[in-house]
């Protein structure tokens, strides 16, 4: 096989392991071989690596960032493609707008925008690169008042299967539609976007602490948010994240304010300011920025990290006593869930609606981070167990943030009814042969069967049997 002009490696060949183990931001990894790992620098290395994978009758699978724990990008048998040196960002103050790669972090966006009078609706964590982020959706930061942040994508550059380059926008369709919600379903690979920004925001914010080891005090902790996210702006992040303490089950509440101006800001944190519950352990009030947050909000490397997700329109009071016994059992002190509201705006028309769409007013998010060992597997089906602690309060589920391998039939609940249809269509059209690999889970056609990828290895698996010769000779 003759490699593309981009750095290339197979099994076998140096770097190859570390290579496989990059296409997902985790330590423990599953066992699959991907044929080939290629890291393009650019559009042309992405065209070049897709017409090796035709010429060589791969599938392809690709890692363009976000929190990469479903391990989609990980297929035995394909050509798996490394958007992270696709990382540019150049941003038009003037026009308001930013021409972003796949690879660029969350937090380097973030900083190429501050001082510009303009930011974005970036990931919640500073590693989180906007190619990934952005094709699930985008829950970002402020989602109550710019929206998801996939409903800022004005349009974006993308390699189709035949290996012909085009741009996608709003006189695109379903393709549109299916650029900002399809996730690692969407069959194209995309190398740039070009964002709409908002007008840069002062960001004041209130943490409250409280010790809440029992359901019914989490039950207590949840009233009052119900109460007060009734209250507060759609201006008002709120989150409640439960970890574990000293003392057992911790939950800090934090509400950040993203204001016009300083007044502004402080106007809308002035309901919390004047009702802090007594049983609160601590009360901070800060001012900082997007960056800052990112920044002040970041793990160790070398960690073990799987993640689920499930959306609900039940309240905090119902939600967060059922957690309870869940933290009791998370295996480490650096696991959490998080819970945020996801009541936002409409900023689409709807002859562009996106294909990703809150399904429920909460989002409940189960993060299992750990030192990898000899209770891997418990580990990391910790996530799943966590969300279904949610038992019928479940409404859909969120794709960026499935653990598709542990449960592929969450696929199917990712978009709202008649979604995964719209997105079989748009596979169809932009890729009759199938070359792209779907998710696991086999609810979305790859049109060859040759194709047809191998079962998923969830994490702690038994290896898959060797790559055959002749997909790497």
């Amino acid at each position: 096989m003759n490699p593309p002009t981009a750095p290339w490696v197979r099994p076998g060949d140096a770097g190859y392991e570390d290579a496989r183990r990059r296409l997902s931001v985790s330590a423990v990894v599953p066992p699959d071989r991907p044929a080939a790992v290629v890291r393009p620098r650019d559009t042309e290395g992405v065209v070049a690596a897709v017409h090796a994978a035709r010429a060589h009758d791969l599938p392809l699978t690709v890692r363009s960032g976000g929190h990469g724990t479903a391990f989609t990008a990980l297929r035995s048998g394909a050509l798996a493609l490394d958007l992270s040196g696709l990382d540019h960002v150049r941003v038009d103050p003037a026009a308001g707008t930013a021409d972003v790669g796949p690879g660029a972090t969350s937090l380097a966006v973030a900083e190429a925008l501050a001082g510009t009078g303009w930011s974005f609706p970036v990931g919640h964590k500073g590693d989180v690169a906007l190619g990934g982020f952005l094709l699930a959706g985008g829950n970002g930061w402020n989602q109550g008042d710019w929206g998801s942040a996939c409903e800022s994508v004005l349009s974006a550059e993308v390699v189709l299967a035949d290996g012909s380059v085009t741009r996608i926008d709003a006189a695109s369709g379903d393709a549109f539609a299916a650029l900002r919600g399809a996730g690692p379903a969407f069959p194209a690979v995309v190398t740039g976007y070009r964002l709409r920004l908002h007008r840069e925001p002062v960001l004041r914010a209130r943490t409250v602490g409280f010790r809440a080891d029992t359901s019914p005090a989490l039950a207590e902790v949840g009233a009052w948010l119900d109460a007060l996210a009734a209250r507060v702006r759609p201006e008002v992040e709120l989150t409640v994240v439960l970890g574990t303490g000293a003392s057992g089950t911790e939950a800090v509440v934090r509400a950040t304010a993203f204001g016009r101006d300083a007044a502004h800001a402080d106007d809308l944190l002035a309901t919390l300011d004047d009702d802090v519950p007594e049983r609160a352990t601590t009360y901070v009030r800060t001012t900082t920025t997007i960056p800052a947050l990112l920044r002040g909000d970041t793990a160790p490397p070398g960690l073990a990290t799987v993640a689920q997700q499930a959306w609900t329109r039940a309240g905090y009071a119902d939600v967060l006593p059922l957690l309870a016994g869940p933290m009791a059992s998370a295996p480490s002190s650096r696991s959490t869930v998080l819970v945020s509201s996801a009541s936002y705006r409409r900023s689409a028309p709807p002859a562009t609606e996106p294909l990703h769409r809150p399904l429920g007013t909460l989002t409940v998010a189960a993060y299992a981070v750990w030192e990898a060992g000899d209770g891997d597997g418990s580990a990391a089906a910790w996530p799943t167990a966590t969300t279904e602690a949610l038992a019928g309060l479940v409404t859909g589920h969120y794709v960026g943030e499935a653990d598709l391998r542990r449960t592929p039939g969450r696929l199917v609940r990712c978009w709202a009814p008649g979604g995964l249809a719209r997105l079989a269509a748009v596979r169809s059209r932009l890729d009759p042969e199938g070359r792209f690999l779907p998710p696991p889970g086999d609810l979305l056609p790859s049109a060859a069967t040759r194709f047809r990828p191998p079962a998923a290895h969830p994490v702690g698996a038994a290896a898959p049997g060797p790559v055959p010769e002749e997909l790497t000779a």
